[in-house]
């Protein structure tokens, strides 16, 4: 009788071991069949400013070989929109942009920052209103192309090099024309 009773409980014991791990499993190896995860990171470099305040407003990939589409830049879930400093964010400092957002696997072209009204660069103690290259159309451009493929993670970070992109005018003027690289890691999800 105490053998049947020990038996019983080890068999359920067994099958209660054996569901938590099929439901772990099942979590563990989600796919994405046809769409990826992306995240968008920017760093500065560092620089002879104090500060270098950009307003990022806005990240968009170009997904469409046409340009003039409308619907060539689609805009990504931009998690740390605002003002960041980008000497404060150098080496192994980061801002993320963009965390982990699912988008369709296709081949992007470019990806975008956009940037708002609020850019500003300290040097000397003295702050000067950043204007922007109007052939910048208030964003920065980098080439990506690149297929994503399914079921990989796309890590972006957007080197900003602070000290090429920012330059002062004799007559007392700070002018931005953004300089920027991206680096691209890849990493399975599973």
């Amino acid at each position: 009788m105490k053998t049947s009773r020990n038996f019983k409980i080890l068999v359920i014991g067994v099958l209660t071991l054996f569901l938590m791990t099929s439901c772990s499993n099942e979590l563990e190896t989600e796919t994405f069949e046809n769409s990826t995860l992306v995240t968008v990171k920017l760093q500065g470099t560092p620089s002879a400013f104090s500060k270098a305040n950009l307003e990022i407003i806005d990240v968009q990939l170009r997904v469409l070989e046409d340009e003039s589409n409308p619907n060539a830049w689609v805009s990504l879930n931009t998690v740390n929109t605002g003002i960041h400093d980008l000497t404060k964010i150098t080496e192994d400092t980061v801002v993320t942009l963009v965390d982990f957002e699912e988008i369709p696997s296709q081949f992007i072209y470019n990806i975008k920052l956009v940037f708002g009204d609020n850019n500003t660069v300290t040097k000397n103690g003295l702050e000067y209103v950043l204007d922007i290259a109007p052939e910048s159309d208030n964003a920065s451009i980098n080439i990506v192309g690149k297929q994503l493929v399914s079921n990989k993670v796309y890590d972006f970070v957007l080197v900003f090099d602070t000290d090429e992109s920012i330059q002062m005018s004799s007559e007392g003027s700070a002018n931005l024309n953004p300089k920027m690289s991206t680096e691209m890691r890849l990493f399975n999800l599973f």
